[in-house]
């Protein structure tokens, strides 16, 4: 099957739950509001909850809820989960093009990990600014790869840091974070630092400079001092080292890891442990990603504000990795061999399973044909 025809399948299969699901309560529901109060009041920077100011998010991902509710005249599942599903696809379509060119990589074993991945699939289709940011990333770093392999073109240079000032513009500081961390990083690693005005010169500072100046400066005029100050300091600076709200300890990613990877967990960790322990990871590819990974999971467990689905970033990363290293081992080593049986084992009792649970009266829903059907696909 051609890749193409993958993406296809994977979109077929997921189209019921974008077409017929309802919007949950705890955050989805909540967007609607503040989209539909943002309408009402004539706010295009600054957005309210109840009345009380919200400062959690950036204004790109309700902006394109709000054009959707100008287009549509309502709020329509199916469009607001392309808002995430795109940025899916682009992920998706970015990290396979990016390993391409590896001698003897199956292209088709990350994307397919990847699309299965029960984190990554979940937020595929959930209506939340997560997969947008993971999307401006991934393409701010293969952006600065081609730039570091000189395999660029002209307008890379301005693309790289308007997808960095994307990526904050979509979820917050991370999404400015992770792509100066792991790019300073990997140069400090390759002793190249010399060279970093390429990637971070005046030209790429002065682009995110100037997003920012408009995006404050359209909050001040809206918002006031207090809405900018609550924006600036107590969303980022606050949560960061003495958060308000999800306060976990240092360790707490360690834990979550291993479900936000699943159900690829010990074939992805154990694959990444072992290229470490064994001096696999040896290729510009391969150390880059490392660090990625590495310096994402590091970063996040400093913050004193953490949730689980802040390691959506590593997933692809993480994946992609872990298969350009498989080539590296013996396929028949019974981990790798028992890491693979496992999730196998869980697709293909799939069906059985929501059939057995369609029978009791609390998961009547999954008795729906369509839901048969996606998990058969």
């Amino acid at each position: 099957m051609k890749t193409k025809h993958i993406y296809l399948v994977w979109f077929i299969a997921l189209l019921p739950t974008m077409l017929l699901r309802d919007f949950t309560l705890m955050n989805e529901l909540r967007y609607l509001s503040i989209v539909d109060e943002a309408l009402r009041n004539g706010n295009i920077f600054t957005f309210t909850n109840q009345g009380v100011i919200y400062t959690d998010k950036p204004p790109l991902y309700f902006w394109l809820m709000m054009l959707g509710k100008a287009l549509l005249g309502g709020h329509r599942m199916w469009f607001l989960s392309l808002l995430s599903f795109i940025p899916a696809l682009v992920t998706l379509i970015t990290m396979t093009k990016w390993i391409r060119k590896e001698n003897g990589v199956n292209e088709r074993f990350p994307l397919l990990m990847l699309m299965t991945g029960g984190f990554f699939l979940v937020f595929t289709v959930y209506i939340r600014m997560d997969m947008l940011m993971v999307m401006f990333i991934t393409l701010s770093l293969y952006t600065f790869y081609k730039i570091y392999k000189q395999e660029h073109r002209k307008r890379d240079l301005y693309l790289f840091p308007l997808y960095v000032f994307l990526a904050l513009f979509s979820k917050g500081p991370v999404g400015i974070l992770v792509p100066v961390v792991s790019t300073l990083l990997f140069l400090l690693y390759k002793r190249q630092l010399n060279t970093i005005q390429r990637y971070w010169g005046w030209k790429s500072l002065l682009i995110i400079l100037t997003g920012c100046v408009i995006w404050f400066t359209g909050v001040y005029i809206e918002g006031g001092k207090e809405y900018l100050y609550d924006l600036v300091v107590h969303q980022t600076v606050d949560r960061g080292i003495n958060a308000f709200h999800h306060k976990e300890p240092f360790y707490f990613y360690a834990m979550t890891i291993w479900y936000a990877l699943a159900p690829w967990s010990l074939l992805v960790i154990g694959l990444i442990i072992a290229g470490w322990l064994k001096e696999k990871i040896d290729t510009d590819i391969e150390r880059f990603f490392a660090i990625i990974v590495v310096s994402i999971f590091v970063m996040l467990s400093v913050f004193s504000s953490k949730q689980d689905y802040y390691l959506l970033s590593i997933i692809p990363f993480a994946i992609y990795l872990s298969m350009l290293l498989l080539n590296k081992f013996d396929v028949q080593n019974p981990w790798i061999k028992l890491s693979i049986a496992i999730p196998a084992v869980i697709f293909i009792s799939a069906p059985a399973v929501i059939f057995y649970l369609s029978r009791m009266e609390e998961a009547a829903f999954l008795g729906m044909p369509s839901i048969f059907v996606v998990a058969a696909i």
